[in-house]
């Protein structure tokens, strides 16, 4: 898989990031402080401060859902390194906790940032990497976005990719052989789940991520020209709703609205969403590769697959998003900046076992080789990009902080409160204002 990942071209993944994906805590990691083989365990000097201070480092980043991996793995390097503390945190409302850290002069050491317009905004707080050790093993398709006037700020947590996530034996017992690749043929395995008495969705519309950020990307993504397309609404040449694929947008949320929990999506996590999938209670989901571990804990035996969400009848237009979901960065004016350096050196070297065999990420690193037991959907993401069907995350273009406010509008469509017109006219307002701002 590492191979195929190699074959991508700049183009492919022209936007590539995330966001954040974020999930529910996972139960806590029994990972420890084991080193096993061929793990590229780092044997550098412990360090720390001078005369044998402590040096605390403060670790922030929104992937919630590796939090108790995280903790494992910086719980590894306090007892290869034994001066140096990692204080760390993940939290699902990232963007208001580290901009209040910045203000209120807490800044973190090391923190995550987004792609394109997120590292940009950051770019004169965060440390220029690009002569570090591991910058020439970055991944080519991730280095654009996390370079700022020539200067590469972020070292890559993974590639990612999402869609619906399906389960095989439900879609078998519903008639299903195929799955779907125009809208059109989304509708009919809706209606043959709805004919076996299978529910199709318990969607988790409650965070904003999935709806105002995943699901709302794809019209943005599949785009002919997704930058050009932005950047006309930014000046005021186009609008959202005159984005082709919008209605194909509305009439995907409709169906995960109309066969799944109805109104009651907008009240549903993460957590209930992934729990009523892996227990089988549902037959999809929209989610990524980062839920496979979570899915496994629930329920090892599920035979599950993923596949690109059409918004259009046009088979040859359906294409999985795939990025890379964010970077860590660090913080220019850090007073432990060169620890800090260190640390991402430090997980470099030992990626093989953190990065893919510990938080089951797909690495953005070229030296470092995708593991089988990352599982199907994996699997099925390396399918996609084999054949270059893939679309960018474009949501990364998207004015600062759009993303969470675009929820608000979108969930209360679900919840009737408001047309499709209305959400779109509320929709464009904060873009607008976004980029006056």
């Amino acid at each position: 898989m590492k191979k195929k990942f190699s074959m991508l071209t700049v183009a492919a993944l022209l936007l590539t990031s995330l966001v954040g994906c974020a999930g529910g805590d996972e139960p806590p990691s029994n990972s420890g402080s084991k080193t096993g083989s061929n793990s590229g365990t780092s044997t550098q000097p412990a360090t720390g401060g001078a005369n044998g201070q402590k040096v605390t480092l403060k670790l922030l980043q929104f992937k919630v859902e590796i939090t108790d991996k995280v903790k494992a793995m910086s719980a590894d390097y306090m007892a290869q390194n034994p001066n140096v503390i990692i204080e760390g945190g993940a939290t699902s409302d990232y963007d208001t906790i580290v901009r209040t850290r910045f203000a209120s002069g807490d800044a973190p050491d090391i923190f995550m940032s987004k792609a394109f317009t997120d590292i940009k905004d950051w770019s004169d707080k965060i440390a220029d990497l690009s002569n570090e050790p591991w910058m020439s093993k970055v991944s080519p398709s991730a280095v654009e976005g996390m370079t700022v006037d020539g200067k590469k700020l972020g070292f890559p947590v993974a590639f990612e990719g999402y869609g619906f996530i399906y389960n095989k034996d439900l879609f078998a017992k519903a008639g299903i052989d195929k799955v779907p690749t125009t809208l059109a043929e989304l509708k009919q395995v809706n209606e043959k789940l709805k004919a076996a008495n299978i529910l199709s969705y318990s969607e988790g519309y409650k965070e904003w991520w999935i709806l105002g950020q995943h699901l709302f990307n794809l019209p943005y993504a599949y785009e002919k020209d997704p930058i050009g397309m932005i950047q006309k609404i930014n000046k005021g040449e186009a609008k959202v709703n005159n984005v082709a694929n919008m209605n194909g947008f509305f009439d995907v949320l409709d169906m995960t609205v109309k066969y799944g929990k109805g109104a009651e999506s907008v009240g549903i996590s993460y957590d209930n969403q992934v729990s009523e999938f892996s227990t089988g209670k549902t037959a999809m989901m929209q989610q990524g590769v980062w839920t496979i571990d979570s899915i496994v804990k629930i329920n090892p035996n599920l035979k599950i697959g993923m596949f690109a969400i059409p918004l259009n009848d046009n088979a040859s237009d359906t294409k999985l998003p795939v990025g890379v979901p964010g970077y860590y960065v660090l913080n220019k004016n850090s007073k432990n900046l060169d620890e800090a350096k260190k640390f991402l050196t430090w997980l470099h070297t030992n990626g093989q076992k953190y990065l893919v065999d510990s938080f089951k990420l797909i690495p953005a690193f070229t030296d470092l080789k995708t593991s089988p037991d990352l599982g199907p959907l994996a699997q099925d993401l390396s399918g996609y990009v084999e054949k270059n069907q893939t679309i960018p995350w474009a949501h990364t273009l998207w004015p600062s902080g759009s993303n969470q406010e675009f929820a608000k509008p979108l969930q209360a469509y679900v919840g009737g409160q408001l047309n499709k017109e209305q959400a779109l006219t509320e929709v464009q307002k904060i873009w607008t204002d976004r980029v006056k701002k």
